[in-house]
Order: structure tokens, then sequence, then C-alpha cells
């Protein structure tokens, strides 16, 4: 059993590894929790594992079922995510103080966010690349019960690591200055457009293959 559980546990942790990419989650996380304090801060990263993990977990037993029966294909559903990216690049690069403006009581307090779910859970931890991935893991033709449990071990794995990865960006923010992580929010959220923009031209161009090997 553990001689079939180790390889697909391991294989699963690192394609996850790379897909969710926590180290990168990480400054971001910093920069829209740089006024909070440390208990919340710890609180917005496990909620955000937290969502992630209930939502990749959703998606790797029902994805595949669901988005079939509702006529939804994976190119679609990574477009719309790398939209969703991509306004919240935007944000970050034009409007480095606008998360922070949104939590503080004002004119702006009706139109405050949980940032935990929205972006740092989706679409950063448990994006379009992150979904398609647990579905692949899960889904895969002949898989046994225990490769699928390792896959589900490797998503729970790579998310605590992040927490985890997480807890240093307090030094990060103290390190950097209220000036520095605009900078760094700004150079994130370009390469948030940037990586957004991929995911919509790859959601796209498989859309259209799939759609020309049905003709």
């Amino acid at each position: 059993m553990i001689a079939e559980f180790a390889p697909a546990f391991v294989a699963a942790f690192v394609t996850l590894f790379i897909v969710i990419d926590p180290i990168m989650v990480t400054p971001i996380y910093a920069t829209l929790t740089r006024d909070e304090t440390a208990k919340q801060k710890r609180k917005v990263a496990l909620e955000a594992a937290f969502i992630a993990a209930c939502l990749l977990t959703f998606f790797g037993l029902a994805g595949n079922f669901m988005l079939h029966h509702l006529g939804i294909s994976m190119a679609a559903f990574r477009t719309a995510g790398g939209i969703l990216l991509f306004l919240m690049g935007f944000r970050m690069f034009f409007e480095p103080d606008g998360e922070l403006e949104a939590k503080t009581p004002g004119p702006k307090a009706s139109s405050r966010e949980n940032i935990a779910f929205f972006p740092l859970a989706i679409p950063l931890m448990a994006g379009p690349g992150a979904i398609a991935t647990v579905m692949l893991l899960m889904g895969e033709p002949g898989a046994s019960w225990l490769e699928r449990s390792a896959a589900l071990a490797a998503v729970y794995t790579v998310l605590l690591s992040g927490v985890i990865i997480m807890g240093f960006a307090g030094g990060i923010a103290n390190a950097l200055g209220r000036t520095g992580m605009n900078v760094i929010s700004r150079l994130l959220g370009m390469l948030l457009m940037a990586l957004s923009t991929q995911y919509v031209f790859d959601g796209i161009r498989v859309g259209m293959l799939e759609k020309l090997a049905t003709h």
C-alpha cells in the first residue's frame, strides 16, 4: 500500500507545488495584509488555505462530472479564471493602496472584500491551473482510490506549506516598508496580468483546437 501511495503522493505534490506556487502567493499576501495585525494575518492565511482546500477537493471529486453536464469545457474555465486574475493584477498595478482603502471605515466600507476568498484562495491558490491539475490527477483513467487519496493528500500538504511560508510575510513587509511594498505590488500586478493573459490565450487556443477537432 505504501509502495503505491508514496510515488503517487510525491508526483502529485511536486506538480501541485509548481502549479499553485505558494512562494509567489506570499509577497501578494504580504502586500494585501500589510496593515493587519499578526492575528488577522494568520486568520487570513488559514482561511485562504481552507477555502482553497475545499474548492480543490470539490473539483477533484466532482469537477469533471459537473463541467461535463453543464457543457463547460476546461478551456472556457481556464479563460474565465484568466480574466479574473487579470482584473486583480490590473488593480494591484494601478491602485496598490486600493485593497487597504476598501477595508477601512468610510465611504468604501460597503465594498470590502474578503481577501482570503479573493484573490488569495481564488484565483491564486485554487486557480484554473490548480483546479485543472487536481481534476486530471483525480480523474485519470485507471487511477486507484489510493492514488486519488495521494492526490488529495498532496493538495493539503501544498496548501499547508503555503500557510507556513506566508508566516514569513510579516518580515518581508517590515523589511521593505510601505514604499517597497507598493513597488513589489506593482511588479507583481504586472506579472499577474501577463500570467492571466497566458491563461486566456491558452484557453482560447485549446478551445479552438477542440472545436476544429470536432469538425
